[in-house]
């Protein structure tokens, strides 16, 4: 979250004006905030759109602009609340701060079940990510269930069971984890026509995925906001003197 708080006297202008037009001061802050937000959002997006991996339109649609008060300044901020699944504001963490990324909920749940060591992660075989790069909620959600391992809630039983529907599902069967020839993860059965087989998952890591960062958020609102605030606050100032009360 940016919170877009000036100071007057960065614009010359300011202090050349009479005592009168001084009193519009405070709604020209107001207006200059709210459009300098207006500003750092689309630069914002097409930084997002030229460094992160694919990002999803949910992605893309998940940062706001908070007009600016007299009480409060304007703020450009990613969502950090969803109704469901992981909100932006926590997931976009390491492509705006970098460094090591902490257990996700598919692995934290893998560990609360003793299918993967506290110390290790979870990473993704290639083939099971979708046109986003990301594995879906769904398949996660699959993987879980046939693992004994997924979350519950509402009264619903989200664990794959001996009954007959979750049968014909085979889940259960499906996945497992272990390890095969010396690497651990977690593996799905194949049948094939040479017998059953067995394809990598998610495959365990030691140490956790290490990034750089690739969305320095704070860095460009800050350059949007140096190379556009004397200009705003000038306009501001003179559309607030030009539609005051007599």
């Amino acid at each position: 979250m940016i919170n877009l708080d000036i100071d007057v006297d960065s614009a010359p202008l300011f202090r050349e004006i009479s005592d009168i037009q001084r009193k519009q001061i405070p709604f020209a802050l107001v207006l200059a905030q709210t459009k300098l937000a207006q500003r750092v959002k689309p630069g914002m997006l097409k930084v997002m759109q030229q460094r992160l991996d694919r990002p999803t339109p949910t992605t893309m649609k998940s940062l706001f602009v908070q007009a600016a008060t007299k009480a409060r300044p304007a703020k450009v901020f990613f969502k950090d609340s969803w109704t469901s699944g992981i909100p932006a504001d926590a997931y976009l963490q390491q492509a705006v701060q970098g460094g090591q990324r902490p257990h996700k909920r598919f692995e934290r749940s893998l560990i609360a079940q003793g299918l993967m060591k506290s110390g290790q992660f979870a990473l993704p075989a290639k083939d099971l990510l979708n046109q986003y790069g990301n594995v879906s909620r769904g398949t996660m959600t699959r993987i879980l269930s046939g693992l004994g391992a997924a979350e519950s809630g509402r009264g619903h039983q989200a664990n794959a069971t001996g009954s007959k529907r979750s049968q014909r599902k085979g889940n259960a069967k499906r996945y497992y984890t272990g390890s095969v020839d010396g690497q651990q993860g977690v593996w799905e059965r194949k049948d094939s026509a040479f017998g059953d087989a067995v394809r990598p998952v998610f495959l365990y890591s030691n140490s956790s995925p290490g990034y750089r960062v690739i969305f320095p958020f704070f860095k460009i609102a800050d350059n949007i906001v140096k190379a556009h605030a004397q200009a705003e606050l000038t306009a501001a100032l003179g559309q607030a003197i030009a539609t005051a009360r007599p």
